[in-house]
């Protein structure tokens, strides 16, 4: 079978390479699935840079985590799932997976079904942000009638934050460029700002909840108060840090995502009550993997970057 291999590290298209591998087998507790695709996330890019450990996140040198396809074989143990199941998964992170394939062993507990009206690039390209959005706005304890704040809210993480937040019952307000602000009104926002309208930005007042999901940003100094949640996925500063605890913020918290079949489990159940769609910036098919991450890097993406690996699987 195909593998994707990165050949150290160094730009896309002078260290990504497909090998051949041979189809591996499935053993206790995991499934072997056919892949149809899978989504691409910021770091995938900064692992093939880097060619090492990411912080927590384990290197490969054959990557991959996000996947969606069909079950083909399950190893012992396994009564949960089948041949032919339409599955999806955060297979395994922080732990390298090896999703970027045409076949993968993926834990049995990290999987759940595929949403009905999803394509099998819409799941594949969903699950590390997904679970992203949906812990991040667990450690927020976000629940209805509260007003939440979402930086970065075209972006992966950002656009499923905002729906799923909506899903909650909360009030939401996002950033975004002029440009997208219709799309991320459609996703639910109820109110959309311009992330470079500084004037704009201290206009918002006090939310419950803000959910950074985009480098080097701080919250609007008027969006803070007493217990305000400041949940992030990107670095925090020491100096941020301590001005958010001076405005009142609590908690302040950086989260890394893990996997979670039930989770996701429930985030597909949300989008087959019609509460969420993911967004799909661009496809591009396994051989053109470099040119697919050359987009993720360009931090211009709206929504999600997919890998569709075999156009088959529906």
């Amino acid at each position: 079978m195909r593998s994707a291999k990165y050949f150290g590290a160094g730009a896309a298209s002078e260290v990504i390479s497909l090998i051949d591998v041979p189809v591996p087998a499935p053993g206790p507790g995991q499934v072997l699935i056919r892949v149809g695709a899978v989504g691409l996330n910021p770091v995938d890019v900064k692992i093939r840079a880097a060619a090492e450990d990411f912080g927590v996140i384990e290197y490969s040198d054959r990557p991959g985590w996000d996947v969606a396809g069909v079950v083909t074989e399950v190893g012992a143990g396994v009564s949960s799932w089948r041949p032919g199941d339409r599955v999806f998964a955060l297979a395994g992170f922080p732990v390298a997976a090896q999703t970027l394939a045409d076949y993968a062993v993926v834990g049995a507990a990290d999987l759940a079904s595929v949403p009905s009206d999803w394509s099998i690039a819409q799941a594949g390209a969903a699950p590390v942000v997904a679970l992203t959005a949906w812990q991040a706005l667990e450690a927020a304890r976000v629940e209805p009638g509260q007003r939440v704040l979402v930086l970065g809210g075209a972006g992966g993480v950002g656009h499923l934050t905002v729906q799923l937040a909506k899903a909650r019952g909360a009030e939401v307000i996002a950033t975004a460029g002029p440009a997208k602000h219709e799309l991320v009104r459609s996703w639910g926002a109820d109110l959309v700002v311009d992330y470079r309208d500084e004037a704009a930005l201290e206009e918002i007042s006090r939310v419950d909840a803000v959910i950074v999901t985009v480098s080097d940003v701080t919250p609007p100094r008027q969006s803070i108060g007493d217990g305000t949640a400041v949940i992030t996925i990107t670095a925090l500063s020491e100096e941020q840090r301590t001005l958010l605890a001076d405005w009142g913020a609590a908690p302040v918290e950086r989260i890394l995502v893990h996997a979670d079949g039930t989770q996701l489990a429930e985030i597909a159940d949300i989008a087959d009550d019609g509460g969420l769609t993911v967004h799909l910036d661009s496809e591009f098919p396994l051989e053109r993997l470099a040119d697919a991450q050359e987009r993720v890097e360009t931090g211009r993406v709206t929504g999600k970057v997919v890998v569709v690996v075999d156009s088959a699987v529906r």
